[in-house]
């Protein structure tokens, strides 16, 4: 230990010797200042499952006992525990942009919504509703419910899905 204390302050020594060592003709270099500009996107700034919590699920989709059951850095399910007839899904696409996801989708027509002052798609059909937002440079978010086969109290799910992509934005510090 002793003598990690004393490497270290003498290496402390010769950077004070080196940085005093300069001309007194000379004029002294100006300082350098960088800019470290937006932060990207990564699994630490947007968190796992968007940074919402279950509960926040269930509450903005009115589906009673959500639970989930996948979840990784870039995806996460939730099923009604009940009976199985609702599936909620948080995905983040990485270096895609959402017009990539425009072509996908096949069983409706997208319609342009607005998420936290972005320009977003929504697709809806009888079972389904899908909302994608841009998130950073080249990626999106995206938040879809799927219906089974019960429809008796079927929630308006594209509302929630819009309110759930405007609390990942807000959590990634991008809405």
């Amino acid at each position: 230990m002793v003598r990690a204390v004393s490497a270290a302050a003498g290496i402390a020594l010769i950077g004070v010797a080196v940085a005093g060592c300069g001309h007194a003709d000379r004029p002294a270099a100006a300082p350098t200042t960088t800019s470290a500009g937006p932060i990207a996107p990564s699994p630490n700034t947007i968190g796992l499952c968007g940074g919402v919590a279950d509960s926040d699920v269930e509450q903005a989709t009115g589906v009673p006992g959500l639970q989930r059951v996948a979840i990784n850095p870039f995806s996460c399910g939730w099923q009604s525990a009940a009976s199985g007839d609702y599936t909620v899904i948080f995905h983040w696409f990485r270096g895609a942009g959402l017009d990539a996801r425009r072509d996908q989708i096949t069983d409706s027509t997208p319609a342009t919504v607005t998420v936290a002052g972005r320009s977003g798609l929504s697709w809806t059909s009888a079972q389904s509703c899908e909302v994608g937002v841009p998130f950073g440079g080249t990626d999106f978010i995206d938040w879809s419910i799927k219906a089974g086969t019960s429809e008796n109290g079927r929630p308006q799910p594209c509302s929630a899905l819009e309110q759930l992509a405007a609390e990942t934005l807000a959590k990634a510090g991008q809405g």
